[in-house]
């Protein structure tokens, strides 16, 4: 019986840890802030001893250089991201799920889920990853605008994401039905083209059909 409490309390504190708020979400800029920023700073400093080594005639350091340069633009983006989502306030995204998939990161050590929604890459926690719903499903999305960071989700019924589908396009002309319909077909092409043309890099990419 002891057994079974404890292990019911470790899922709960599991289970709260993986569902997003705005404090949650903050703490994560600040995570992201603290990790990019002095990254930034050491790989430009390489970057720029190994172009002093290139241009004083040292021609194999102009590999190292790039190579600093490149993870240090790459740094340098999140860092800047997490800075201005830090000072930002949340927004709203609604649309159709058009993709789900895994992929490790960290050097394969760490599987990271994400999802495509509205042409916006979002990492989500497992236990939100398997909850959102399947390619097709409609979701509403609270989040930070340049990281993503997610700060609170909720499935979408057909009859909900039908107001919210009419209330942003404001189509006249059309029966509510033919709209809903007509729009819907739009949102399925954008989301088969999306899922064609979106393709990131990974390591060990396994994606969920």
């Amino acid at each position: 019986m002891g057994r079974a409490v404890v292990a019911e309390a470790r899922y709960r504190d599991w289970r709260s840890s993986q569902q997003p708020d705005e404090q949650r979400a903050r703490r994560a800029l600040l995570r992201s802030m603290g990790i990019w920023t002095p990254a930034f700073v050491l790989l430009t400093v390489g970057a720029v001893y190994m172009m002093v080594e290139a241009l004083d005639g040292n021609s194999g350091s102009w590999f190292g250089f790039s190579l600093f340069a490149l993870i240090g633009v790459l740094s340098g983006f999140s860092a800047l991201s997490a800075f201005r989502d830090w000072f930002s306030e949340p927004m709203e995204t609604t649309g159709q799920m058009a993709r789900k998939w895994r992929k490790f990161d960290l050097l394969i050590f760490f599987r990271a889920h994400y999802v495509l929604v509205s042409r916006r890459v979002f990492r989500v926690p497992r236990l939100i990853f398997e909850e959102m719903p399947e390619p097709g499903g409609w979701v509403y999305l609270l989040h930070f605008p340049h990281t993503n960071a997610l700060v609170a989700w909720r499935p979408l019924g057909e009859e909900e994401a039908r107001v919210d589908d009419e209330d942003g396009d404001g189509r006249s002309g059309l029966g509510q039905d033919d709209a809903w319909e007509q729009r819907r077909r739009e949102r399925e092409a954008e989301a088969s083209q999306a899922r064609e043309r979106v393709e990131l890099p990974s390591f060990g990419e396994s994606r969920d059909d």
